[in-house]
């Protein structure tokens, strides 16, 4: 199991992981591979200035008991208890209705979540007003059919990164609000925090953005200014409520205090600084970029998994994980019978075991596409995750026609 730690709790004998995290985000992660070998090697990662590292506890000296389950078994058996009976993200309509509307949605969104950043780079402007309408819209397409949005969520050019992103966050964020049990009025507050989180970025140079290196401190410096650079820039417009600017300036706080841009800790944090915390991450990770390839939506989560009640506060990422499942809507997965699909439903109760779409033949031939509920039964289970450029399967196309 992979777990975030605290350099202070490091200990020889502990296997270090490199998870591939952007220095961007995590200046002070140690992630050199192998098992620390001494205290004296312990010290001289202290003295360097780092001060988290992943750890990964079945490969340390040691072990810590879960040798004989994988990470998402672990995973699942942890999530799958003192569930309710009521699913507050249960559809209305199916997901072949929804996906058009949610397509013309998301298309939409991103227009304006470039024109928005293109204007605040020029004009240091924002027409808050004109977002509006771009949230109710995603939060009428997620209370229809949520997985429609989901699925749209992770198909994307890399150019359109920082455009994109603005809007997977506040899907994310709105989903996980309705499933965290918010109403209307708190949701929409919610999403326009998601869609203008990361709008301060508008102001910091691309060579810092995008930078594939370890940020010296003065850059570092800079890019920390980026919430408070945002949260300036709308404070005093009247149709802006303090909810929504405590979530655009502490979405990078930190449970351990460890964060930025106030080093804020535990119930200093809003909670919907809470929620985007989390599904900034979650899509960052899962995104490719200019300079690292995308994560795994499960690989991901379960990274995630690893910074609970470090980074994440408690109960936020497990919650997070019941909300999207261990397979994510839009995940490409190979079934143990060597059939492939696309997964069209999380499964809150069973994790493990989704409802896919088979598009693919035990022999990778084009089959006719159907839906396969995995739950009640033991016989077929997911054996892989695939990476859909890998695996020549359109999860969007898939998802908008079965």
């Amino acid at each position: 199991m992979l777990k975030k730690i605290s350099t202070r709790d490091l200990r020889p004998g502990m296997y270090v992981v490199d998870m591939g995290l952007s220095w961007l985000e995590n200046p002070y992660l140690y992630s050199q591979v192998g098992v620390v070998g001494s205290e004296g090697d312990v010290l001289r990662i202290q003295r360097e200035g780092f001060m988290e590292v992943f750890v990964d506890t079945r490969r340390s000296l040691g072990g810590d008991g879960t040798d004989g389950l994988s990470d998402e078994e672990a995973i699942s058996a942890e999530l799958a208890r003192d569930l309710g009976d009521e699913d507050p993200l249960a559809p209305t309509v199916s997901l072949t209705e929804e996906m058009p509307q949610a397509r013309a949605l998301y298309d939409d969104s991103v227009g304006f979540a470039r024109k928005a950043m293109d204007i605040m780079r020029k004009d240091g402007f924002v027409d808050v007003q004109a977002a509006q309408p771009m949230v109710e819209g995603i939060l009428t397409s997620v209370t229809r059919n949520a997985n429609a949005l989901l699925g749209l969520s992770k198909l994307r050019s890399v150019d359109e990164y920082t455009y994109t992103h603005c809007i997977n966050v506040a899907v994310l964020a709105v989903v996980f609000g309705r499933h965290l049990g918010f109403g209307d009025i708190t949701l929409s507050r919610v999403g326009l925090a998601g869609l203008f989180h990361d709008l301060g970025k508008a102001r910091v140079p691309d060579i810092i953005l995008n930078s594939p290196r370890r940020l010296t401190p003065a850059e570092f410096g800079v890019m920390k200014r980026h919430p408070e650079l945002g949260w300036e820039q709308v404070r005093d417009n009247p149709m802006i409520y303090d909810e929504v600017l405590a979530g655009m300036l502490e979405h990078h706080e930190k449970y351990n205090g460890l964060g930025y841009p106030r080093g804020l800790k535990g119930e200093e944090i809003s909670i919907i600084a809470r929620i985007l915390a989390v599904v900034d991450v979650y899509d960052a990770l899962t995104s490719r970029r200019v300079y690292k390839a995308a994560m795994l939506p499960h690989k991901a989560l379960g990274l995630m998994y690893g910074m609970r009640g470090q980074d994440f506060h408690p109960g936020f990422v497990e919650r997070f994980i019941r909300c999207l499942g261990i397979y994510p809507v839009g995940s490409v997965v190979e079934l143990n019978t060597g059939q492939r699909g696309v997964v069209s439903q999380a499964n809150a109760r069973e994790p493990l075991l989704p409802e896919v779409i088979v598009v693919r033949d035990p022999k990778g031939r084009p089959a006719q596409h159907r839906r396969l509920d995995l739950s009640g039964q033991t016989a077929v289970k997911v054996v892989a995750c695939l990476d859909p450029r890998d695996s020549g399967i359109d999860p969007g196309q898939v998802l908008g026609t079965s």
